[in-house]
């Protein structure tokens, strides 16, 4: 079944699996991480103000890796879709216009169907894309408020 559908999606298609694929390496790198993360939790922060604040940016740099490239690859995707959308429409007129005064909504209807499937991938990959950074995010508030309230390693009392 999603075979038939992606090869109706034509060669855009294509291109939303390889976004896809990209996207799905950083979105296992970064469950991978959260995976891990209790194991690689600091105990204490360092003293000193300079070197605390150098720190929860380290940490903060840590969690919040790889965001801006799953928001962008996900904003891609969006647009390589409705650029499938509008080619498939496209070619649908082309490829039919000396058929359309025969039976325009059976002609259309076909192209269309064939269009849309590069809209619903995109789509599917931008929700993916922008859930997965909502748990993440929410995962790298969580860990920052915890790493914040650490104790004060080797410092003055």
């Amino acid at each position: 079944m999603f075979y038939e559908e992606f090869q109706l999606g034509g060669p855009v298609m294509w291109m939303l699996f390889g976004v896809w694929v990209i996207m799905g390496a950083l979105l296992l790198e970064r469950i991978f991480f959260w995976v891990l993360r209790p194991l690689t939790r600091p105990s204490a922060l360092p003293a000193g103000s300079t070197a605390r604040s150098r720190f929860l940016e380290t940490v903060e740099h840590e969690t919040k890796r790889h965001g801006d490239r799953i928001d962008t690859l996900a904003q891609l995707a969006t647009s390589v879709g409705l650029f499938g959308t509008v080619l498939g429409i496209a070619k649908s007129f082309f490829a039919r216009g000396s058929e359309l005064s025969l039976a325009a909504p059976e002609v259309l209807a076909s192209g269309l169907a064939t269009a849309l499937f590069t809209t619903v991938g995109g789509i599917a990959i931008f929700i993916l894309g922008q859930c997965s950074l909502l748990l993440f995010d929410w995962l790298s508030d969580r860990d920052l408020a915890r790493v914040r309230t650490l104790p004060t390693s080797g410092g003055i009392r």
